[in-house]
């Protein structure tokens, strides 16, 4: 591994700090391991494409910052001294995680690998995000991807914290930050479902207060699906009535099926229920309740080509998805 090296470069720059204060410049260490690799200081010269006298110049400047000699001058050549020797083994292990240091960027940015950290709070963290990284990994299976789903709040704060790469929640934050980017990425649909079997779905008339008298199978309190149908029921004047409180949409579609109540979930969620006739959506005249899907995403942040490249994946699916899912 020979490069070319600028011979004006001749004063020392302080790039490392060791033991005792002492410095190494590695400038200098590649020309000695230059040297050393050739044997010669006129063929590391020409290798290096400067003259023998710089290269001199800076072999000495690093036995002086060494405080030793690294070199047995003899006229039938070099040999490395038994602390050159050492020094030549640092060094081929110093350049050569310089070279694997050079081939993982150039990797990354062909994207063949990379990391991509992604939080969601429960909804797009269950129907969504797994449907976009499992096409887009399809593509581009050296990135690994991590992904974590909690509550909205927890998934701003992580991002904030940089420990999460982007995230997609289900409602938009109480105190948006200024150092975050709020983006509607897609339209969720909150709807109403019950078990064929429930007297709900034998009527085509229902109203929502005769819907919410039946008990309502619902999230969690602090749920993004459970604040936005909240919203809707009070513009409605409608008070509802919670038979059940869930904390998953799987409890809700569960508890949904067995007949226990009218489940209030986002389509999303219940698409192959309803497909396989296991659940029903009731439609009634009064209720369309809808939300955004929000991509949160940092300002002003470096993206690494992983995390650049699945934000344009997502930019250029979008549609798609939406008649998907």
């Amino acid at each position: 591994m020979v490069k070319m090296v600028d011979e004006t470069a001749t004063r020392p720059t302080k790039l490392s700090t060791g033991v005792g204060g002492k410095q190494i410049n590695f400038h200098q260490l590649y020309i000695f391991y230059a040297v050393a690799s050739h044997h010669s200081f006129s063929r590391a010269a020409e290798a290096l494409e400067i003259t023998q006298p710089a290269v001199s110049i800076q072999i000495q400047e690093l036995e002086k910052s060494l405080g030793a000699t690294l070199f047995h001058r003899r006229t039938r050549g070099l040999r490395p001294t038994e602390i050159g020797e050492t020094v030549f083994s640092y060094a081929q292990q110093i350049f050569s995680l310089s070279d694997k240091l050079l081939e993982t960027i150039n990797e990354m940015h062909g994207l063949q690998s990379g990391r991509l950290t992604l939080g969601a709070s429960t909804t797009p963290g269950e129907y969504v995000l797994p449907l976009a990284v499992g096409q887009f990994r399809r593509d581009h299976p050296g990135i690994q991807v991590n992904m974590h789903i909690a509550n909205t709040r927890s998934i701003v704060q992580s991002i904030q914290n940089r420990e999460i790469d982007l995230g997609m929640v289900g409602e938009r934050p109480d105190q948006p930050s200024d150092d975050l980017e709020f983006i509607d990425y897609m339209t969720d649909e909150i709807v109403l479902v019950a078990a064929p079997s429930h007297p709900a779905t034998q009527s085509d008339n229902l109203t929502l207060q005769q819907v919410v008298d039946l008990g309502l199978i619902i999230r969690e309190e602090g749920s993004a699906t459970r604040n936005t149908a909240a919203r809707y029921f009070a513009d409605a004047g409608v008070v509802p009535v919670v038979a059940l409180s869930l904390g998953s949409n799987q409890a809700v579609k569960q508890a949904a099926l067995a007949g226990g109540g009218i489940g209030v979930i986002s389509r999303l969620g219940v698409t192959a229920e309803v497909k396989a006739g296991m659940l029903t959506i009731l439609n009634v005249p009064g209720w369309d309740c809808r939300r955004p899907l929000i991509l949160v995403r940092p300002k002003d942040r470096y993206l690494s080509p992983a995390q650049r490249s699945f934000l344009d994946f997502l930019d250029t699916e979008r549609s798609a998805w939406s008649v998907q899912v």
